[in-house]
């Protein structure tokens, strides 16, 4: 055969493949009940269009961002196919009404980037496979029902920019390992149940702009190394069970615009 028919050979077969995995894909969202029938029943609608689906070039799914409607809660995180989904690269259903665990083949997208499931009905752990998820630069769980400890695997997501885990019923002490989070800017742990002292190694998150751990049941002194955040803007260790003397480290933290350290069981004066 010369090599214009090889060409294309090789051509079709790309097509009938890439046409294949589409349909794959199709497939694995249609089965997953998260569109209503009437969408998902017509074939001849690309599932690039339904609601809250983007596509790359060749039809393979990147992101699906939906929000439930009706406030019917009968959605399942567990209903969905991951592993058919390769390129997917944004999972945000806040909102959606599952009730549900994380399921641990969510781990099981190696491109995901973005992973929010805020104000759900999830009554699971944190699942330790989330370390596997290498490419997550985002993740929001907040007001999920999650109850659980922090994983220590947690800390080796090292392209964190942003996690939200409060509002929910996560208990123990903070891991140390977050402070190997170099690149987060937002950390949001407020509204939970978490004891013990406030770590001093979030001193090492020199990248942090925001940080909320209120209400929570924190003890001890605020850590020294706090002043080590330069570039925080927002701090708020409020309505936990802090004592001692505030640290005068604080006043180093010129880009601070709001802190928040009401009720709690401070002695000595406010550094100036």
């Amino acid at each position: 055969m010369t090599a214009a028919t090889w060409i294309i050979i090789a051509l079709a077969f790309s097509h009938n493949f890439l046409a294949l995995a589409t349909k794959i894909e199709a497939d694995a969202l249609r089965r997953s009940g998260w569109w209503p029938s009437y969408i998902t029943s017509n074939t001849s609608v690309s599932h690039c269009t339904w609601l809250g689906n983007s596509c790359n070039d060749y039809g393979s799914v990147v992101e699906i961002n939906i929000s439930q409607q009706d406030g019917n809660c009968y959605y399942r995180l567990s209903n969905m196919n991951y592993s058919l989904l390769p390129n997917l690269s944004s999972l945000q259903l806040s909102g959606y009404c599952l009730t549900d665990i994380i399921p641990l083949q969510i781990c099981a997208l190696p491109k995901l980037r973005h992973l929010n499931l805020s104000t759900n009905y999830l009554t699971s752990e944190l699942p330790l496979c989330l370390q596997n998820l290498t490419t997550l630069e985002v993740i929001d769980i907040n007001y999920s029902g999650i109850n659980s400890l922090i994983p220590h695997e947690l800390g080796n997501l090292k392209r964190l920019l942003y996690l939200d885990l409060s509002f929910n019923y996560l208990n123990g002490m903070i891991p140390t390992t977050l402070a190997k989070l170099k690149n987060l800017v937002q950390l949001y742990l407020q509204g939970n149940s978490f004891s013990g002292s406030v770590p001093s190694e979030i001193g090492n998150l020199t990248n942090l702009a925001y940080l909320s751990m209120e209400e929570n049941t924190f003890g001890g002194s605020i850590p020294s190394k706090i002043g080590n955040l330069k570039r925080l803007i927002y701090l708020d260790l409020g309505y936990n069970s802090l004592n001692g003397m505030i640290p005068t480290t604080l006043a180093k933290l010129k880009n601070l615009a709001q802190l928040y350290l009401q009720m709690n069981y401070f002695s000595g004066s406010i550094p100036s």
